[in-house]
């Protein structure tokens, strides 16, 4: 046997990126069972680590262990990127923390898989004290054998060092952008409106057209058309793999509504799931076989839907053929790609097959964007089960979540942000009942925390008063005027002292122009909720601070008072931002801030 470690560092982003090669030089056939990416080792003082874990609906939700002789090992078995275990982890010292406040010693190394299937993360301390991170995809019994003169690559694991969170994530940020990421991701990102929410399943052509004239009128620039539009699709039971236009709903094909949403200005986008049948399916019935199976055993359904096996040649032919034909006939700008299961039993009734279905979807994602240059896709699995380096050199933006409750949003934003650039991950402004929670929030919470990622709208336009189109316009017109420096822009946890409250910012790469965000989660002890302390401005200049939210008169029903900076602009030294920070007003539970910073030219 032959091992290879390819090490290569990004030198802009302090990211080394580690692959291993295994290869059988000898006469008889080699199973592998496990092949990590890379080992790490760690310091003695970096005896704690971050990872992520979650459930559909409430993604990235950070846990921290303790480092010791007790193992922590964690395993993704779903064959996807997984609600419930992020390829990702931060060691450092107990208590690190985002800001470098009690980081000692080496700092912090942080590791993410680009690897978009089963998994392994682990780290400990040996008997003799040692410390070490290990991370890999995870291989099924039987699922690599290695015949005479055939090898096996990793996925690869991408590490960088740094003093704090805020440090750390900014590196793998610029690491996405510049290593990563399709190149049409650093053009301005276009302001979504999604059907799901709104319709469901109604593909009603008229009140199709009203959605998206009412999400015109409030600033879309691209409608998507989610679930629903293919053969024997009126429900979630049946059509999965019948990929062509229904015909009962759609008469004239897809033209109409396409023409139309063209002819509004806005991009076109289609909704796909094609690694997915239903039993209840034109191409289930005529192939069987093409459904990932274990023989002898009967494969559990879930969502009503079984998973098709990519890496057989006639699956992804057909795939292409369908998807493609529709991207020749109609003028397809994106592709909103979902995954909806997990896959079980994941083989091709010999063996498992699970390694093999990420790198065929890449492959299919890839042939598709060469076939047909300029084509956007989006990857969504459930939210954001599949989110992860490995597909986004093929995707450029993540579904992060089904949920868009912004309480409930601002805490995954957060955990997806540790590891991957916010300008990526898709936040909507939803309903005021949020449809997952049942929670009822404000528009403008709604909105600002929308504007913390790729902005958009994922509810019923045509409901919307007056007053509530006024308010989304002005969000609407934030996002458009920032959004060219934000998707190179320097990402900032701020300290709040409370862990109901959350606050983040980002700066421009020149430094001169920053947004700033804060949400309050619940009511806290404290009636005044302190100063928040800003961060990564220039030294010995002047901001004008710009309170951009619209609910100053929300918030001043709760406080005698408001804060000089939120009812006028004032310009402020960048030391009292950085060292004594902004009076926050009192805050009610589930309300949130937002305001600039402008640098005052001399």
């Amino acid at each position: 046997l032959k091992i290879t470690l390819l090490l290569s560092l990004h030198r802009q982003s302090n990211v080394l990126s580690i692959t291993t090669t295994l290869e059988n030089h000898g006469q008889d056939d080699f199973e592998l069972q496990w092949l990590a990416s890379a080992t790490m080792p760690l310091s003695s003082q970096q005896n704690e680590l971050l990872t992520f874990h979650g459930r559909w609906g409430l993604e990235m939700q950070p846990v921290r262990s303790a480092i010791n002789a007790a193992r922590v090992q964690i395993e993704n078995n779903t064959g996807r990127t997984s609600h419930q275990h992020f390829p990702g982890a931060v060691a450092g010292p107990v208590g690190f923390d985002d800001c470098g406040c009690n980081t000692i010693g080496d700092g912090l190394l942080g590791v993410q898989l680009a690897w978009s299937g089963n998994h392994r993360l682990l780290a400990e301390q040996m008997t003799d004290g040692c410390h070490y991170m290990q991370i890999g995809a995870l291989l099924q019994p039987g699922e690599i054998v290695l015949s005479p003169g055939r090898s096996f690559e990793t996925p690869a694991a991408h590490f960088t060092a740094a003093e704090d969170i805020n440090r750390l994530s900014q590196q793998f940020h610029c690491f996405a952008r510049q290593a990563v990421l399709p190149e049409w991701t650093r053009t301005p990102r276009p302001v979504h409106a999604n059907s799901w929410e709104a319709l469901y399943f109604n593909h009603d052509i008229n009140e199709l057209k009203q959605l998206v004239d009412s999400a015109a009128e409030i600033g879309a620039e691209r409608f998507v058309l989610d679930d629903g539009w293919f053969r024997h699709r009126r429900d979630d039971t049946a059509g999965l793999g019948d990929w062509y236009v229904d015909s009962s709903v759609y008469p004239e094909g897809l033209h109409p509504l396409v023409d139309y949403v063209h002819e509004k200005g806005l991009q076109f986008g289609l909704w796909f799931e094609p690694e997915m049948v239903n039993p209840d399916s034109d191409l289930y019935r005529a192939h069987p076989e093409w459904a990932l199976h274990a023989e002898g055993y009967e494969t559990p359904l879930a969502r009503q839907q079984l998973v098709l096996n990519l890496a057989n040649q006639e699956v992804f032919g057909y795939l292409f053929e369908r998807i493609s034909s529709l991207l020749s006939e109609y003028r397809i700008d994106y592709i909103k790609w979902d995954m909806n299961r997990n896959l079980v039993l994941a083989g091709d009734g010999k063996k498992s097959v699970a390694a093999e279905q990420p790198r065929a979807c890449y492959q299919l994602m890839q042939k598709l964007q060469a076939a047909f240059p300029g084509l956007e896709i989006e990857s969504c699995s459930s939210g954001g089960a599949r989110a992860d380096l490995g597909v986004l050199t093929h995707c450029g933006r993540i579904w992060s979540s089904d949920n868009i409750d912004p309480v409930e949003r601002v805490s995954i934003q957060r955990g997806f942000s540790t590891f991957l650039p916010a300008e990526i991950l898709g936040v909507h402004v939803g309903s005021d009942r949020a449809h997952l929670t049942g929670r009822q929030t404000s528009i403008h919470l709604r909105a600002i925390v929308a504007l913390q990622g790729q902005y958009g709208f994922e509810f019923d336009a045509r409901k919307t008063s007056a007053e509530e189109r006024q308010n989304l316009n002005h969000y609407t017109s934030l996002y458009k005027t920032h959004r060219e420096w934000l998707a190179e822009a320097t990402n900032w946890r701020l300290p709040t002292g409370s862990d109901s409250i959350l606050a983040t910012g980002n700066v421009s790469q020149c430094q001169s122009t920053s947004l700033w965000y804060v949400v309050r989660l619940e009511a806290g002890v404290c009636s005044l909720p302190g100063q928040l302390v800003l961060q990564g401005l220039l030294p010995g200049v002047s901001y004008r601070v710009r309170y951009e939210a619209l609910n100053t008169k929300e918030l001043a029903n709760f406080a005698h008072e408001l804060p000089a900076w939120m009812t006028k602009e004032v310009i402020v030294q960048s030391e009292i931002l950085m060292r004594v920070g902004l009076q926050l007003p009192v805050m009610p539970a589930q309300s949130g801030l937002i305001f600039s910073c402008e640098l005052v030219k001399k």
